[in-house]
């Protein structure tokens, strides 16, 4: 057997290395060795476990340190919660040190008379005159003193009854059980001191509102309201009250006597031309150019009445036939003369619309001719008429045109000016007014809803309008009660001009008493 000095010396033996041994077997055969299996021996128990190292680890509130451990070492374990323990906290569940305040729910109930007052209380405080508290310990002590004037019996006066005189007592209200309101009646309160008001005398007219071309002048429309005749706007009287017609000499029309301020009426067959100096001056302008005969006295011819310019030949003729007229003066054409024919030539400037749709030309129009000699005079006179539901904004001029006849035939110009419009239709509007009568309670037992005092509905005159009024009904655990109605009278109708329309709501309301 080698001698074991003789080895070479391995300063880095590994658990792998082998080392060589004699076993205890029978026979004493000799081994090899690992040095891992000799540690794993020499570390052993000196029974037969299997355990070769030791780890360590966390629970959910316990930490532990110290592992893994194969030969020695210490196991430390110590509770993971935060906070701070002291003799005033407590590990809470969940792992924080808390303070007893802090704990939540206490789970304690306090009744009162069987009458659950909380589950949950967080304190007690002990109030009231004549109520102490000792303390001996953890143990308090509280000192309620007896009444000095318990109450021994019950005993139900004028309008009240009790079920017993002692124990359990219910009281109830055998008197009056509601104040209810009636006409022109109202109650300031529904509980304590009630003062009954009454209205004296106040009739039956709830609003007034003005009708077709009337106004209100003074006061409100519910109350004090003055009436007057409205003459501006889409209700004026005139236009709210139009049904075209045509007046005849007999119509009578009213009108202001200056020298009376009183209001008269004439018929159109009296009216004198003086009172219409406007008509009387177109007139006249019209006759400018007129031959009248009134200066003939003479009895002894007939009086001219006509005059006409002729030829001779054309005289000659009627003389044949025996057409001539007595009071027809006939003026014949000096020799040499020559007829001269003028055309009226109209340029038409007329805006706003087109004649034959807005507006009609009458009289002479465009291409009217007049022939006579020359220096005689002539007259052009064209009207203008808009049609229906059309006006003149703006005043034609160039109607007449006027001179004498040039010497040779030729155009007449004539220009036309002016605007045509629509007549304006102007907008009607209903305006809402919601009138209560609401007898027994107050305005704050109610709510008006809906379509409500202010609101408008507007159009073209006839205007068809509806509104649609809702009030409330109070709610059960409310002070009040409908003892009638409430009964609405909803506004709708049809109007010519704006104005108020109303909606009426009637009622009563009474104490809503157990």
């Amino acid at each position: 057997m080698a001698i074991i000095y003789s080895y070479p010396l391995d300063p880095n033996p590994t658990t792998a290395d082998l080392l060589l041994g004699t076993s205890i077997a029978s026979g004493k055969p000799t081994k090899t060795f690992s040095i891992a299996s000799l540690a794993a021996l020499v570390n052993a128990q000196p029974t037969t476990g299997t355990v070769t190292n030791i780890a360590t680890a966390n629970s959910t509130f316990i930490n532990v340190s110290g592992g893994p451990i194969t030969d020695t070492g210490t196991i430390t374990a110590a509770l993971s919660a935060s906070g701070t323990p002291s003799v005033t906290t407590f590990l809470r569940g969940d792992n924080t040190w808390a303070p007893a305040s802090s704990t939540g729910s206490a789970q304690i109930s306090v009744l009162e008379e069987g009458i659950q007052l909380t589950t949950d209380v967080e304190s007690f405080n002990f109030t009231g005159a004549g109520v102490t508290t000792t303390t001996v310990g953890n143990a308090v002590t509280v000192n309620v003193p007896a009444s000095g004037s318990a109450v021994a019996t019950i005993i139900g006066g004028n309008g009240i009854s009790a079920s017993s005189p002692t124990g359990n007592v219910t009281i109830s209200n055998t008197g009056v059980t509601s104040l209810v309101a009636g006409t022109n009646i109202t109650l300031s309160s529904t509980t304590g001191t009630i003062t009954i008001n009454a209205t004296n005398n106040p009739g039956t007219v709830q609003s007034i509102i003005p009708g077709n071309g009337l106004k209100l002048d003074a006061g409100t429309l519910i109350s004090n309201p003055t009436i007057g005749i409205d003459k501006e706007g889409s209700n004026n009287y005139i236009l709210v009250n139009q049904s075209n017609a045509i007046p005849t000499v007999d119509d009578f029309i009213p009108f202001n006597q200056t020298a009376s301020s009183n209001v008269k009426t004439t018929t159109f067959a009296t009216i004198p031309m003086t009172t219409l100096p406007l008509v009387q001056a177109y007139i006249d302008a019209g006759d400018a150019n007129t031959l009248k005969n009134t200066t003939d006295t003479f009895t002894s011819t007939a009086k001219i009445i006509n005059v006409v310019t002729l030829t001779p030949a054309e005289h000659a003729a009627l003389v044949t036939g025996s057409t001539t007229d007595a009071n027809t003066l006939y003026i014949l054409q000096a020799a040499g003369g020559t007829a001269v024919t003028i055309t009226l030539a109209t340029t038409n400037s007329i805006t706003g619309g087109t004649a034959g749709a807005e507006y009609n030309l009458t009289g002479d129009t465009n291409g009217t001719t007049f022939t006579g000699l020359q220096g005689e005079p002539y007259s052009f006179t064209t009207i203008a008429t808009p049609t229906a539901g059309h006006f003149f904004s703006t005043p034609v001029v160039g109607l007449s045109v006027s001179g004498v006849i040039p010497a040779a035939s030729g155009n007449i110009v004539q220009t036309l000016t002016g605007v045509v419009a629509d007549v304006p239709t102007p907008a009607v509007v209903a305006t809402l007014l919601v009138v209560t009568n609401i007898q027994g309670g107050p305005a704050s037992a109610y709510t008006i809803a809906g379509n409500i005092t202010g609101s408008t509905s507007s159009g073209s005159a006839p205007h068809t309008y509806s509104f649609t009024t809702t009030i409330s009904t109070p709610p059960s655990d409310d002070d009040y009660i409908w003892a009638s109605g409430p009964t609405i009278v909803q506004a709708s109708g049809t109007i010519l001009g704006s104005q108020t329309v109303v909606a009426t709501i009637t009622g009563t309301l009474q104490l809503n008493l157990p």
